[in-house]
């Protein structure tokens, strides 16, 4: 019989802490800007796609070759992909980036164009 009476109380003790965590209010957490600009010569090439490899974000640069990505605070690696430079190809181009909260970071990835 006891056993009866304290199951329905277990139950509702966990839907009341669980409704509760569920309206609690969470704080917003503030965000940093990665800013990407792939360049050749001083001039911005538009075109070239680049990824936040660690949530699969991608952009592709302006006519100005900038792309921007809203991140929250970490550590990332950005891939800007198919760019040139001498000697063999290497068509993507890795770089570690760290993104303060409120910060903005600004990367910039030379793209030999005559190396084609």
């Amino acid at each position: 019989m006891r056993h009866t009476t304290i199951l329905p109380l277990i139950c509702a003790v966990l839907l009341t802490v669980a409704c509760r965590d569920a309206t609690a209010p969470v704080a917003p957490v503030e965000s940093g800007k990665l800013v990407v600009r792939v360049v050749w010569d001083g001039l911005g090439v538009p075109g070239k796609n680049v990824e936040v490899l660690e949530l699969q974000l991608t952009g592709t640069t302006d006519e100005t070759g900038y792309a921007e990505f809203d991140l929250r605070p970490g550590a990332y690696t950005l891939r800007a992909h198919d760019i040139n430079r001498g000697g063999p190809a290497m068509l993507d181009i890795d770089t570690k980036v760290t993104v303060e909260a409120g910060e903005e970071v600004r990367i910039e990835v030379l793209d030999c164009l005559p190396c084609v």
